[in-house]
């Protein structure tokens, strides 16, 4: 027998049920057709409606939820969500159907309509007194809207009705600092002390009042408050840490190396009361106690490569009222190792000046060898050094002369002085974003030269202008030629590595001076990337030389050259004496080709970049962004998609992405798939530039065409 008739046959027989009035025949009819291999999905909803009309709900609600979980299986949100709100408007008080509303409003992004949708589940859940299924329904609440305290507040309840304290604890404590973070400290404050009598000694509790009291001027109380907390729960030494602070922070240093030492002790991983406990000691003038603190913890950062934060635990102590010798040779062999000349230089000078004091010629037999290789132009310290080895007995001529040296410190210059004029001639370009890489990778190289920094900052304040005109472009490409001189030049100023004059008396604290690390060790560490700029300094020079060339041909001046015939001019000469495989180059090409508006010639360098896999994804993005100018919105999308394909799960590229992406669906009136990946950028930071405006404005406009 062929299944299809049959079941053609069984169709026809149960509508001519429905049509005869014979409902409960047609309902056992529609039930053969469940049995098949090839399930309608649409079926158990046209039961659901049958049992509805013989007035039989229960039955009814049954198929229904049937019908949509086969939806749900199948990710036909939107068809699921149809019916669970049929068995709404029927059973309003049916919480497992308010709840897979939630659900699915949910995974079509719909926050706002899911929130409403489990919290009129709570309701029915509430009347029940179903405790359990409320926590899991709040929980999943709180983290669907974390900005909503009466959320979190109701479900720290439900857990003190479950007897779960401690969730309860992180919960109320959670409000109370976002509280505290809007200062609002009374209502904080009422909510902590609930949260005590809940738990007299949670130190977390404990530390947020203390917070408040802090803020609001009234240390005696936040000390009497911690103590009496410590004399409660004498074994616990987060407490114990919370006392340690206030004492530090009051310069009782004594109690405080006595608190911190006793946790350093019992838990030797714990890092905060390790450094506590060095800081302790420096303020109570026992340095080579605290440098003993701080060791284990310098030897971790440096493995893990992190010498900055190794610098700032080193300069706790080198910035101190005395020097500390060994602190001081710590840092200098830090920075001899990580290649900063002039910290180096600093370091040692304080160290020669008291080895003079106390008269450690060996040690200033060192250091002078040291400063010579360092400053080779600083006649004095040749000086004292070829006095000293004679001292010691030594004949001939010093290890490291200054014919030696000079050559290297006068590269170093030149190579800094033809930096800072590319960077220069691309400004006076209005090409901000090229300079600004310029000087950044120039900056890697010598890290503290003021003219560098000073550059730096400047370019900070400026704006980076979008596409011009082409005549005005014209008028900014001659001014470079106001740059030939400085590029030209047959050699630059001499300038010397000395950072003091020999009268002056240095200070442990110049050895921080106009730099990122501080002496103390920061909360986050900044990875950077570095790369070599000698060759692309060439490179670049090279390429402005060709534009500068280019300018000056012909009858015309060079500011009424046509600003076309220069650049294909220049385009040419560049792929005449450029390699093809110059990638570094190729991207900065593309970057001022975009920043100037010329979107075609800046997508035929970024493709040429592609080429390196390494920026495979910053070129793609960049060239979605060439189309996105242009207006082909569809093409500009292509390319972003394909970066995407490169980015890492997770990673902020990907949510930059996925964001930039978004924006091009809208550009198209795709304003679902925007959405969708708007929320996605949402979970990863609802913060997100302007993300929170176009989400209000999406929701709505979607709950709209929903209505």
């Amino acid at each position: 027998m062929n299944p299809k008739i049959d079941r053609m046959k069984v169709m026809e027989l149960a509508e001519k049920h429905v049509r005869a009035g014979r409902l409960e025949d047609a309902i056992a009819e529609y039930r053969k057709l469940l049995e098949g291999e090839a399930l309608d999905l649409s079926l158990n909803n046209t039961i659901g409606d049958l049992y509805l009309q013989l007035n039989q709900p229960d039955r009814a609600v049954a198929a229904f939820k049937v019908a949509a979980g086969d939806y749900e299986n199948r990710g036909q949100y939107s068809q699921a969500l149809a019916i669970y709100k049929k068995i709404s408007k029927f059973k309003p008080d049916d919480a497992d159907a308010a709840l897979k509303m939630g659900e699915m409003y949910e995974r079509q992004d719909f926050a706002a309509e899911a929130k409403a949708e489990y919290l009129r589940a709570a309701a029915r859940l509430k009347r029940e007194k179903k405790i359990k299924e409320l926590i899991a329904l709040y929980e999943r609440l709180v983290k669907l809207d974390r900005q909503d305290p009466k959320l979190k507040l109701e479900l720290a309840d439900l857990y003190v009705q479950n007897r779960m304290l401690n969730e309860a604890l992180e919960t109320l404590n959670d409000v109370a600092e976002d509280w505290i973070a809007a200062e609002k400290y009374e209502e904080a404050g009422r909510l902590l002390v609930q949260a005590r009598e809940l738990k007299e000694s949670f130190p977390r509790t404990v530390a947020n009042l203390m917070e408040i009291f802090r803020k609001r001027g009234k240390r005696k109380e936040a000390l009497s408050l911690v103590e009496d907390a410590v004399k409660r729960d004498k074994g616990n030494l987060e407490l114990w840490g919370l006392l340690g602070g206030l004492h530090l922070e009051d310069q009782n240093f004594k109690k405080a190396e006595d608190i911190f030492d006793r946790i350093a002790t019992e838990k030797p991983s714990d890092v905060n009361a390790r450094v506590k406990l060095g800081r302790a000691r420096i303020g109570l003038d026992k340095l080579d106690e605290a440098l003993e603190a701080f060791e284990p913890l310098i030897t971790s950062l440096l493995k893990k490569q992190k010498e900055d934060k190794a610098i700032g635990l080193l300069g706790l102590i080198a910035t101190h009222k005395r020097v500390h010798l060994p602190t001081l040779e710590k840092l200098a062999s830090i920075y001899k190792a990580v290649g900063q000349k002039k910290r180096l230089e600093v370091v040692y000078r304080i160290i020669l000046q008291e080895a003079r004091e106390k008269g450690l010629k060996e040690k200033m037999m060192f250091v002078l060898s040291e400063l010579v290789a360092l400053c080779p132009e600083d006649k004095e310290l040749g000086k004292e050094y070829k006095t000293l080895r004679r001292d010691f007995g030594f004949v001939g001529d010093q290890p490291a002369s200054e014919a030696d040296v000079v050559p290297v410190a006068k590269k170093d210059e030149e190579a800094i002085q033809s930096g800072i004029a590319t960077s220069e001639l691309y400004l006076e370009q209005g090409l901000i974003r090229n300079a600004k890489r310029i000087l950044e990778n120039l900056r890697l190289q010598f890290m503290d030269d003021p003219r560098i920094l000073e550059k730096l900052e400047l370019i900070e304040k400026m704006e980076t202008p979008g596409p011009v005109a082409e005549d005005e472009l014209q008028e900014r490409v001659g001014k470079a030629k106001a740059k030939e001189v400085r590029l030209s030049a047959a050699e630059p100023p001499r300038v010397t590595t000395r950072v003091v004059d020999d009268d002056d008396k240095i200070v442990a604290s110049e050895i921080f001076m106009d730099t990122g690390v501080l002496p103390e060790p920061p909360e986050k560490t900044v990875s950077f990337k570095y790369f070599d700029v000698r060759l692309q300094a060439v490179v670049e020079l090279e390429m402005i030389e060709i534009l500068i060339e280019q300018q000056s041909e012909g009858d015309m001046g060079a500011y009424e050259k046509d600003l076309t015939d220069i650049l294909r001019a220049f385009r040419k000469a560049i792929a005449q004496r450029v390699d093809q495989d110059n990638y570094e180059l190729h991207y900065n090409l593309g970057v001022a080709y975009l920043e100037q508006g010329l979107w075609e010639v800046a997508i035929d360098e970024f493709q040429i970049a592609s080429h390196d896999n390494s920026r495979a994804l910053d070129c793609f993005a960049m060239i979605g962004q060439c189309y996105a100018q242009k207006g082909e919105f569809e093409e500009a999308r292509r390319w972003v998609e394909k970066a995407l394909s490169l980015a890492k799960d997770g990673d902020r590229p990907q949510f930059t992405l996925k964001y930039e992406l978004a924006c091009f669906y809208l550009e198209t009136d795709d304003k679902d798939k925007a959405l969708a990946l708007f929320r996605e950028v949402e979970k990863w930071d609802p913060s997100f530039r302007d993300l929170p405006k176009r989400l209000k404005s999406l929701t709505k406009s979607a709950s709209q065409r929903n209505a």
